[in-house]
């Protein structure tokens, strides 16, 4: 019965070095330092939490670390079959070099292959990490914010240009960087490698508000196929570089967008999934008309999602024109859509709000000619945009206003008849904004009425 739950069981280990943890942490480490736990022969998963918790009382705390000295590093070297690690550093001035002791450790588990490392906001190690002895897949780095530029994080390039078989590299900032733009060009730049050298790395993502890359990157990236990075202030050079040796990406989210870069998605075919996702602030780089007129009907026949959020409406909205465009991508499946709803008198007859002009085509053409059109879709979201209005509202008003315009804009799609033959193929979702993360609310469609309704509580539980 043991070798059925066994490895179940034992599949994940979480190595917590927190509060709650502290009464039978040594009990634990030292079962996993010698050998005889279970975990050692079947855990593929091992996350390293909490390594110094100095809301401990003393006592507790010069324990935990006593602990961690004595069994930390054997009970990861006992992980033999480990394949994924997270770890949470906690470097402190008491114990500098627990990092680069747990990361060398790991390094030495030859099944590893995906790595995960999270910098607290106060981190103070301030040496290399060996991350050139590893040979992975997968890296992900969550950074505090400057940290980047710091001779810690200095060893991602030689670990990039030490790892063949590198295939995914995340670089996260977890707070905006207030000491300038990092170039990120050190993490790819290797002269001594020879010209023979294949790239691995397929997928790079990049959640930073803060740095630069130019063409001195691209040679780590020919075999590039999935590239998501936030704003960053990235040179034509680097476009023209991947077009100039046949870079073809798969997956494409980047913003801004420039002169540069629809240059870069015109030069090849085969796209498949398009993302552009904004600030809800007009910039002075956006490319709306290239997008839909250049980028788009080079792609038509391989694009299978595509996506606008949180982008300006005055550039962005659905129109007729851009519809058009959307249209000759038959290969889609999923879609999301900025739809220009202004306010009216039905929200707040009360205030004799000033008629704004509809920017976006009317409703029950956008789902009529979709329907008809992309047959393929399985997907549909639409995302209601507006100028925000100019009247000062407390946290109540605002909530809901929102909840008013989303409850007006739903009439109005339930008042949007499908007008041809065919049955939409699509499940539609409403994308309501109240308070935090925006909710995609499912629509059914009604064959009575030829019109879309919400789902109620009751119909989306039924089987």
């Amino acid at each position: 019965m043991n070798e059925l739950v066994e490895p179940l069981t034992f599949a994940s280990i979480t190595i917590n070095f927190g509060l709650r943890a502290a009464p039978y942490i040594e009990h634990q480490m030292s079962t996993l330092a010698s050998g005889n736990s279970p975990a050692t022969r079947w855990a593929k998963k091992v996350a390293i939490l909490n390594l110094v918790v100095d809301t401990m009382h003393q006592g507790v705390l010069e324990k935990v670390l006593a602990c961690q000295n004595r069994y930390l590093i054997p009970a990861i070297q006992a992980l033999q079959n480990v394949q994924f690690a997270w770890v949470s550093c906690g470097a402190t001035p008491r114990r500098p070099d627990v990092d680069s002791e747990i990361l060398q450790a790991l390094s030495q588990i030859p099944t590893l292959r995906n790595l995960s490392l999270s910098f607290p906001e106060y981190y103070s190690g301030q040496g290399t990490l060996p991350l050139d002895t590893f040979n992975l897949r997968v890296l992900k780095l969550n950074l505090p914010s400057g940290s980047i530029r710091t001779p810690m994080i200095q060893s991602i390039g030689p670990m990039v240009a030490r790892s063949p078989a590198l295939e995914e590299l995340t670089l996260v900032e977890t707070h905006t960087n207030q000491h300038g733009e990092t170039n990120l060009d050190i993490f790819f730049e290797d002269p001594m490698h020879p010209p023979s050298f294949v790239a691995s790395l397929t997928k790079l993502t990049l959640v930073n508000r803060s740095f630069t890359m130019s063409a001195l990157s691209v040679p780590r990236l020919r075999s590039l196929v999935h590239l998501d990075m936030g704003t960053g202030n990235v040179d034509a050079s680097f476009w023209r570089a991947l077009a100039g040796i046949g870079v073809k990406i798969r997956y494409f989210a980047v913003y801004p967008l420039d002169a540069a870069v629809i240059l870069y998605l015109a030069s090849y075919e085969g796209l498949k999934e398009l993302h552009i996702r904004g600030h809800h602030r007009p910039e002075a780089k956006d490319c709306p008309e290239e997008v839909f007129h250049t980028v788009l009907p080079r792609h038509r026949q391989s694009l299978q999602q595509l996506t606008f959020s949180s982008l300006d409406y005055r550039s962005w909205s659905i129109t007729d024109n851009y519809l058009e465009c959307v249209l000759g991508c038959s290969a889609l499946r999923s879609l999301a859509l900025l739809y220009h709803y202004p306010e009216d008198n039905r929200e707040w007859p009360s205030l004799q709000v000033v008629p704004q002009e509809r920017l976006s085509m009317d409703l029950s053409a956008l789902f009529t000619r979709i329907t008809e059109r992309l047959g393929r879709l399985e997907t549909l979201k639409l995302s209601p945009r507006r100028q925000p209005p100019q009247r000062n509202y407390g946290p109540h008003q605002a909530r809901s206003y929102l909840d008013i315009m989303d409850r007006t804009f739903t009439k109005e799609i339930c008042e949007a008849a499908v007008t041809c033959a065919h049955i939409p193929a699509f499940q539609l979702y409403f994308v309501t904004h109240g308070f935090g993360s925006p909710l995609s609310s499912p629509m059914v469609f009604d064959l009575d009425s030829r019109r879309f309704k919400p789902v109620d509580a009751k119909e989306e539980g039924e089987p």
